[in-house]
């Protein structure tokens, strides 16, 4: 038995980080949505299997128990009793380091399909507590819609109405040069920073404000990450301005970087190329980008 599923990236629209916890994490309110962009995952039960096997066709990506993948495995059979092994195989697209989740996306899709596989032993609501435990921003995959993520990312609200349609709609091109942020690093730095945090109110204010009149023009584009990586790759803050300077269009970073993305909702496909030949010509030509429609 084997089941094949798209493994979406995801980003976020609006992200503002409140404050460190006492476990460590840090709190926030972000805007994020799954978008049509990522990897593929094939997942195969092994019947005569003793451990799982992970292939992938991206250099770099572990193939050990360290991958989410692995540990979505693992962490069924501590949850269910289950001692069937599985066989994954992922095309990936989604480069690490980015601040897209791919990581994250990957692992709640193998517990997904395994889960599938194996006659949806788990319900809608321990599905969604395994895959808080398997990482921060796993439940939103699970949800596979918009929502708006609280505490360190395991609490999410999906969207309904006018503003999951207004998400829906957003046409995004993403982009990421060859370097990328490591997401301790960068939660690391607004630790030692703490002015860099938003007050919880004001974060739940422009939220709520949104939600009860959703347009394109009126979300929160805010990433309070960006301060720190701005400071260490100044050539990501000058793409962004360039961006919505010389298109007229929203951009931002996604999570802690180095992935960005710009809304190209009414813009002529000519000038998405141009923009594309933009950020090239800012971050280099091995940039890497997506679009996400």
């Amino acid at each position: 038995m084997r089941v094949k599923k798209f493994s979406p990236c995801k980003v976020n629209l609006s992200l503002m980080v409140t404050g460190v916890r006492d476990d460590g994490f840090h709190n926030l309110v972000s805007l994020a949505a799954p978008v049509k962009f990522g990897d593929e995952l094939e997942t195969e039960i092994c019947p005569d299997a003793d451990a799982d096997k992970i292939e992938c066709d991206m250099e770099g990506v572990p193939l050990d128990g360290s991958n989410l993948v692995a540990k979505a495995a693992k962490l069924f059979r501590q949850r269910t009793g289950s001692d069937v092994f599985f066989k994954f195989k992922l095309s990936k697209k989604t480069p690490h380091g980015a601040g897209l989740g791919g990581g994250s996306s990957n692992g709640t899709t193998a517990l997904v399909s395994i889960n599938e596989l194996c006659g949806n032993m788990l319900g809608a609501k321990d599905l969604l507590e395994a895959a808080a435990e398997l990482g921060s921003d796993c439940p939103l995959f699970v949800e596979g819609k918009p929502v708006v993520m609280r505490g360190r990312g395991e609490k999410v609200c999906p969207l309904f109405g006018d503003a999951a349609e207004c998400v829906s709609n957003l046409k995004l091109l993403i982009f990421k040069p060859e370097f990328s942020i490591n997401t301790a690093w960068a939660y690391g730095q607004m630790r030692a920073n703490p002015t860099c945090y938003i007050d919880p109110d004001e974060a739940e204010s422009k939220i709520s404000a949104w939600l009860e009149n959703p347009s394109i023009s009126s979300l929160p584009f805010e990433n309070n990450m960006q301060a720190a990586a701005f400071k260490k790759y100044p050539a990501l803050e000058l793409a962004l301005s360039g961006v919505r300077e010389k298109f007229g269009v929203p951009a931002l970073m996604s999570g802690s970087g180095s992935a960005c993305f710009a809304v190209v909702n009414g813009l002529a496909d000519e000038k998405i190329c141009e923009l594309e030949n933009f950020v090239k010509s800012e971050l280099g030509r091995s940039c890497l980008t997506a679009r996400a429609w």
